[in-house]
């Protein structure tokens, strides 16, 4: 009698793996976590960082910024990037051996209001914010903010080799275009903050990568070392280096002889005005629009010169306006 063959089913081959579904696949991995897991970890990493992050940035500037925890939100990483770059200042980071992708954004009131304080002692009750884009200054500034943060999250995670010191890279106005972006595009959550200051209030953020914050829970009474805090005096001293290294156009206002306005409206093409010499030819000297010192005109061979007299106001706080 014949004996009929049972047919044993194909072993499992690694084309089976292309053909499961990425998410789940990713989950198995643990490259993506679910809903519910990573609101968890992410209120972790707000209660291991935000107290701390209070903290150094209290010390770094010298000013009481409260720093509160805000959501949570999971999706793709330029996703996330993309929304959170509206009116902030982006800062991409790495901590070695935990993620070489992070973005970081701060709003970028809050950094305005922080370099007009620390350049000129302005109260910040009383500074008004312009809706712009933040300076060339101001962004380069914004670096102290976002040092503080890598900090704190390198403490929180127990980084302590010395190799991620300088983790947080040159703030930008914009997140890379999708072509020029050399990361993956990988399952992220967007750790929120919010950020107050005087009647300011805005948001931080920090996007990881899932994998990475579901594979280290973060230390749960996060205190930073002091060599781990940027001094307050630091932040100062990079301000005024940064403006001191500054190029910038000066503009001479001479005072000319009154004229009636029936007249200026009448002027023409090789029409000559004459100085008005009383006292002498007396000169503003300022710049960005604003004055800064009184001088006085003169000549040396076939170049007009001005001699410097005095400042032109009562005050330093021309040097806001470079900011």
């Amino acid at each position: 009698m014949a004996t009929r063959s049972v047919k044993q089913p194909p072993a499992a081959t690694a084309s089976d793996a292309t053909r499961m579904p990425a998410d789940l696949l990713d989950r198995m991995t643990r490259k993506l976590g679910t809903a519910s897991e990573m609101r968890e970890r992410g209120a972790l990493y707000q209660a291991s960082i935000g107290p701390a992050l209070q903290e150094a940035l209290g010390r770094a500037t010298g000013l009481e910024i409260d720093v509160r925890s805000g959501p949570v939100t999971t999706g793709r990483r330029r996703a996330l990037w993309g929304e959170k770059i509206t009116e902030a200042a982006f800062c991409p980071a790495a901590l070695r051996g935990w993620s070489d992708g992070l973005g970081l954004f701060c709003g970028a009131p809050i950094i305005t209001v922080l370099v007009e304080c620390l350049l000129g002692g302005a109260d910040p009750e009383a500074v008004q914010i312009t809706e712009r884009p933040l300076s060339t200054i101001e962004l380069e500034m914004s670096v102290v903010i976002f040092e503080q943060v890598t900090a704190t999250l390198r403490a929180a995670i127990g980084i302590d080799d010395g190799r991620s010191r300088n983790a947080a890279g040159k703030p930008k106005l914009q997140i890379p275009d999708a072509e020029d972006d050399l990361l993956e595009d990988f399952h992220a959550a967007a750790i929120g903050f919010t950020l107050e200051f005087a009647s300011f209030s805005v948001p931080l953020t920090i996007v990881a990568p899932q994998s990475a914050l579901l594979r280290v829970r973060p230390a749960p009474r996060l205190r930073l070392k002091p060599e781990e805090v940027k001094a307050q005096a630091d932040w100062k001293e990079r301000l005024n280096k940064r403006l001191a290294g500054s190029t910038v156009k000066l503009e001479a206002r001479i005072e000319l002889d009154h004229l009636r306005l029936e007249r200026l409206s009448q002027l023409q093409p090789g029409d000559i005005i004459p100085f008005n010499e009383d006292g002498g030819m007396a000169v503003t000297l300022g710049s960005n629009g604003k004055d800064i010192y009184r001088c006085a005109l003169g000549r040396k061979g076939q170049r007009y010169m001005v001699r410097i007299e005095g400042p032109a106001g009562p005050d330093d706080e021309w040097r806001e306006a470079f900011v």
